[in-house]
């Protein structure tokens, strides 16, 4: 696999794995201390890492789309699969704190 594809590979694993570890951090907060807006400030941080990770995908796919080979790997799919899993649990703590925020009200 050539070096580039390892690199951003890696960068993927690596934005996505730290982006859904905080918002699973944001889902402790709510329930460690009903921190609402603690929450809401990991869901930022969350979110600014997975962003990360989509401006990694979409460099590889535009490379793609513009002719250059992305070779495929276990390690590129094991990549995409952090990815993913990443953006559902952001969804998923989001909406876990607007459920929080509704039933205190």
């Amino acid at each position: 696999m050539n070096e580039k594809t390892v690199e951003q590979s890696m960068q993927l694993i690596l934005h996505s794995g730290t982006g859904r570890s905080m918002a699973i951090e944001a889902v402790r907060d709510l329930l460690g201390g009903g921190d609402a807006e603690a929450a809401k400030e990991k869901l930022k941080e969350a979110g600014k890492e997975i962003g990360e990770a989509h401006d990694i995908q979409t460099a590889m796919m535009s490379a793609e789309c513009d002719g250059e080979p992305v070779e495929k790997s276990i390690l590129l799919i094991h990549a995409q699969d952090h990815f993913m899993t990443a953006l559902a649990v952001r969804d998923m703590a989001q909406l876990m704190v607007e459920m929080y925020e509704t039933l205190r009200k």
